[in-house]
């Protein structure tokens, strides 16, 4: 599934929303760029999600620019810089429309340059960004195109080796959108998704965001699966943005770092279950570990981790926590030995899919509570025993779907469930509409009963009994 805060991603400086005063600057630079400009480069910085990447590829945009980007992590060397990024900046390239006139090197997340050692000490070739921000100093010195960098944290580009970039560099910084800007971007996905949100919901999403665009919209694109209609309860059932951004903080420490103390220090600090977190590792490490043996030794680690998990339900021995949780964040950070893949991470998919099926399994849990009322059982019970045989009557006769439906009053929702088809489905609109003479015949039965019961009353109101009881096993004859 598309990402939406890819899918609109805007496609000019003009559709950025907040940080005026950047843009216009940036729009300036890009406006006037020669080869003699002292400034060849700009470096753009501010927190995550707040439009600096957008900006650049809506730049390359507006100017008929060909982009070139480098963001992976193991496109950061020296070597590789030099060879891509400068090459790019002295040479013409060819691009969708030919050879281009202009090149735009965009260096994305730059800040993340790691100046590790070559080798680990079992003489494995270990990943390395040694000589990166050199080879990015070089590049801006003896350019002939434009450059773009983006940084979440100006410093540490900027330390040690990286002070020359600073000074061969205009930096731009981006600013938090503010939550009515933020609220202005959802509402307008929301209207081009045809969703139908309450605008009090809106606002709780945006301001809980705190700025990062992405993030609010990655939100919105989470709690709209399968629901196109969206409340504030729906949104209450999503974590905060401040658990996500600790959770992805904590992640990130964990995955790039090549020592044992910082993913132990980061997981204990996250306070969240380690199941939880363990999901989230799970979830990620073939997205981030591109190695097969170090994707092969991470998920070894993780299911190690989840056995003591299991041994903690089982024997309430929490002291175990302590040792999954290392084996987890440590563990895996220590089982690469090779280039990650510098992919962002995501999501769980499990945790999502659960998200967009929650309201499927409510209709389903409330189908069989209706079934087992009928039926004096529980709802497990109930759909183990019962929700499959009673869905092959439905489907296999139409007439007896409608008595049912009737007789336990269910709405269309339930009846979709219980149909297995879409709840558009014309049959289930033609189902409802019939069984409405079942529903009609309940309630006629309860207001003969009323009226017979005061009438009868001073006459003879032992005569009532028999009727009520003959009446009442009726409603449950499927």
């Amino acid at each position: 599934m598309e990402s939406w805060a890819e899918k609109y991603r805007p496609n000019s400086l003009s559709d950025i929303i907040g940080n005026t005063k950047t843009i216009t600057q940036l729009r300036n630079w890009a406006s006037s760029w020669g080869e003699r400009m002292t400034k060849k480069g700009v470096i753009l910085s501010g927190p995550p999600g707040c439009g600096k990447t957008s900006a650049a590829i809506a730049l390359a945009k507006d100017m008929g620019w060909e982009l070139i980007e480098l963001n992976a992590s193991d496109a950061r060397s020296g070597n590789v810089i030099e060879g891509t990024a400068l090459r790019a900046g002295l040479f013409q390239t060819f691009g969708a429309n030919g050879l281009s006139d202009r090149n735009l090197i965009l260096l994305d997340e730059a800040d993340n340059l790691y100046e590790r050692a070559q080798q680990s000490k079992n003489k494995t070739k270990n990943y390395s960004d040694r000589g990166g921000k050199k080879a990015i100093s070089k590049t801006l010195e003896m350019t002939k195109q434009p450059v773009i960098i983006t940084v979440n944290d100006l410093y540490n580009l900027t330390k040690g080796t990286g002070a020359k970039i600073k000074r061969l560099a205009l930096t731009l910084k981006f600013q938090r959108p503010s939550a009515v800007s933020v609220s202005m971007v959802l509402n307008n996905v929301c209207e081009k998704e045809n969703l139908k949100i309450e605008e009090e919901t809106i606002k709780a999403m945006a301001e809980a965001a705190k700025g990062d665009l992405r993030g609010a919209i990655n939100d919105l694109q989470s709690i709209s699966e399968g629901n196109r209609i969206i409340d504030k309860e729906d949104y209450e059932k999503l974590d905060s943005r401040d658990r996500e951004s600790e959770m992805f903080d904590a992640l990130n420490i964990i995955f790039n770092s090549d020592n044992y103390d910082e993913p132990r220090k980061a997981i204990f600090d996250l306070h969240e279950q380690p199941r939880d977190v363990a999901t989230w590792i799970s979830d990620n490490i073939p997205i981030v570990y591109k190695h097969p043996n170090d994707i092969e030794r991470a998920y070894d680690r993780v299911a190690y981790a989840d056995l003591l998990l299991a041994r903690v339900s089982r024997t309430q021995n929490y002291g175990l926590w302590g040792y999954a949780s290392e084996i987890m964040s440590s563990g895996v950070a220590l089982s690469k030995s090779h280039p990650t893949s510098g992919r962002r991470l995501q999501f769980p998919s499990w945790i999502r899919k659960m998200g967009a099926s929650r309201f499927q399994r409510a209709y389903r849990n409330s189908l069989a509570k209706k079934i087992g009322g009928a039926t004096h059982l529980s709802i497990k019970e109930s759909k183990l025993d019962q929700l499959a045989v009673i869905s092959t009557v439905c489907r296999s006769d139409l007439s007896k779907a409608a008595k049912i439906t009737g007789k336990l009053e269910l709405n269309d929702n339930e009846l979709a469930i219980l149909m297995g088809i879409e709840k558009k489905d014309k049959r289930i609109s033609a189902i409802m509409e019939e069984s409405q003479q079942f529903r009609q015949k309940k309630e006629v039965v309860t207001l003969d009963y009323r009226a017979l019961n005061i009438e009868e009353k001073e006459e003879e109101p032992t005569k009532i009994t028999p009727k009520n009881d003959s009446k009442q096993k009726s409603l449950f004859e499927f």
